[in-house]
C-alpha cells in the first residue's frame, strides 16, 4: 500500500507472537483422533449439503492430504480403497503415525508424491481435495492430473473444498498473528512487509520471500480462473457453495451469493469454494 517499509511498521502494530509452526503442528497432531477427524469430515460435507459420496468399494484418492484426516475419515466410513498424497514426507510421516493410533494401518495408502508426480496409470473412482487448491504450484495442471486420474466413464466423480483464496478478504493465510483480521491485506499490502512480520511473529520451517515459497506454497489463482479451468476439462457440476460458512447469517450469505456471482466482483468475494464434479 505504502511501500514495504510503511507497511512493515504500519502492520507490525497490530501483529502479536503465536506459537511457532512446529509447536502448533504438534499440538494439531496430539489432537488427531477418531473424534477429530469424524467432526472434520463432517463439517466438510455439510458445506456441501452432505453430498459427499461414501462408497465403500470405491477407489478414493486424496490429493493434498496433509496429516490424512480426511481420507481417515473415509476409513472410518467403510472405505477400503484409499490412497492419499501429499508432497511434503513430514506430514505423510504424520499422517502414517496418526493412522497407527486410531488402528487404520493399512486400511489407507500415505505416500509423499507431488500431485504432479501422480503416475500416467492411476486410475481412481473418486478424487478428494480438502484445504489444497490453494496451495498448489500450477493449479491449472493440478486440475487437469486429477481429471487425468479419474476412471473412464460418468461415475467418477471430483470433491472439492479449497480457500480462502489469494484475492479474498483473508487470502494471505496470515491472520493468525494479527490482532485484528485485516481484509484483503495481501492485496493491499506489500509482500516483503507481510513475509518479514511472518518470520517476526510466526516461527516456520521456512525463509520465505514470497507467497510461493512458503513451505506450505500459497498461489495467487482467482476463483474466475477456477471457474475457467473446470470449464476446459468440460466436467458437470453435481454441487457448487461458495462461502458456506455464512449460512449462518442469511442477510451476508445472500449478499455473498449475489457478489459472486458479479464478474467484476467475485474475486474479491469468492473467499472458499466447495464442489462436486462428475465427469462427462
Amino acid at each position: 500500500m505504502f511501500g514495504k517499509t510503511i507497511d512493515y511498521r504500519l502492520l507490525r502494530l497490530f501483529a502479536h507472537g503465536r506459537i511457532s509452526e512446529a509447536e502448533e503442528l504438534r499440538r494439531l497432531e496430539s489432537a488427531m483422533s477418531a473424534e477429530f477427524v469424524e467432526a472434520r469430515f463432517e463439517k466438510w460435507n455439510r458445506r456441501l449439503d452432505n453430498e459427499i459420496p461414501i462408497e465403500p468399494d470405491a477407489r478414493y484418492l486424496e490429493v493434498g492430504c496433509c496429516m490424512g484426516d480426511m481420507s481417515l475419515a473415509l476409513a472410518l466410513r467403510g472405505c477400503k480403497r484409499v490412497t492419499a498424497i501429499d508432497k511434503d514426507p513430514d506430514y505423510i510421516e504424520m499422517a502414517k503415525r496418526c493412522a497407527r493410533k486410531m488402528q487404520l494401518e493399512g486400511k489407507v495408502a500415505f505416500e509423499a508424491m507431488n500431485v504432479h508426480d501422480v503416475p500416467e496409470d492411476w486410475e481412481y473412482d473418486i478424487v478428494i481435495s480438502h484445504e489444497t487448491l490453494e496451495h498448489v504450484e500450477r493449479p491449472r495442471d493440478c486440475l487437469r492430473l486429477i481429471d487425468g486420474a479419474l476412471k473412464q466413464g460418468r461415475g467418477a466423480r471430483i470433491v472439492l473444498g479449497f480457500g480462502p483464496l489469494f484475492h479474498s478478504p483473508f487470502g494471505g493465510h496470515v491472520s493468525g498473528f494479527f490482532k485484528i483480521r485485516i481484509p484483503w491485506i495481501a492485496v493491499l499490502f506489500s509482500e516483503a512487509a507481510l513475509m518479514r512480520l511472518r518470520q517476526e511473529f510466526r516461527p516456520t520451517f521456512d525463509d520465505a520471500e514470497s507467497f510461493e515459497d512458503m513451505r506450505e506454497g500459497l498461489n495467487r489463482m482467482k476463483y474466475s480462473e477456477f471457474l475457467r479451468y473446470v470449464k476446459e476439462l468440460g466436467w458437470i457440476t453435481e454441487r457448487l457453495v461458495v462461502n458456506p460458512q455464512l449460512k449462518r447469517w442469511p442477510g451476508l450469505w445472500r449478499l455473498s451469493n449475489l457478489l459472486t456471482r458479479l464478474p467484476l466482483a467475485r474475486d474479491y468475494f469468492a473467499v472458499s469454494v466447495y464442489a462436486i464434479y462428475r465427469r462427462p
